[in-house]
């Protein structure tokens, strides 16, 4: 298994080194191409390795914002799990497997790449405001944002969220919106 501090690192370095956080920037960046496609109901977005090309795809049928967050998630397994990838493909079945420590990575790296720190920590100091609250203002799904008080704990912030999310919670995530507007 990979180390938070390893994921959380390797977030940093590609926001910074190309100053944005947007998903959709860093895989133009990366030369890893978006793909969409109709993939039914059963599944979202995967990673695909061929023939040196790195893909992601990601289904039509969801929202935008749901795209986004899945582009941020296949992109995790770009960055962490691409070794993987070339040896054997990631398994449509096991890309939503909770037991599986890739996708705890990959979402830990959605998180650090979607999710600031000081804009985190500045939204959770304003009292009024609840988890929930501040999933929403930050347009991601509570399930995501419980991913990032994980690593903010590993960083030593005293934080506890108020659910603790699976590993698999994108499967399952709806098309709802999240926030009140836009990004």
């Amino acid at each position: 298994m990979i180390s938070i501090d390893y994921i959380s690192n390797t977030a940093k370095t590609i926001t910074r080194k190309f100053n944005t956080r947007d998903p959709y920037e860093l895989c133009d960046a990366l030369d890893v191409k978006v793909r969409y496609k109709d993939l039914g109901t059963q599944i979202k977005a995967y990673y695909i390795y061929i023939s040196r090309i790195r893909n992601i795809v990601i289904n039509y049928n969801v929202s935008e914002v749901v795209q986004r967050i899945l582009v941020a998630h296949e992109l995790g397994h770009d960055r962490l799990h691409t070794e993987l990838a070339m040896q054997r493909g990631f398994q449509e079945l096991e890309l939503f497997n909770q037991t599986t420590s890739t996708e705890f990575e990959a979402n830990v790296f959605a998180a650090e790449l979607l999710i600031d720190d000081k804009e985190l920590i500045k939204l959770l100091n304003d009292k009024e405001k609840s988890f929930f609250d501040v999933a929403s203002e930050l347009y991601i799904p509570a399930q995501l944002l419980d991913f990032k008080f994980r690593v903010l704990k590993h960083k030593g912030y005293k934080i506890k969220s108020p659910i603790i999310a699976r590993g698999n919670f994108l499967k399952d995530i709806q098309d709802e919106s999240y926030g009140d507007g836009g990004y």
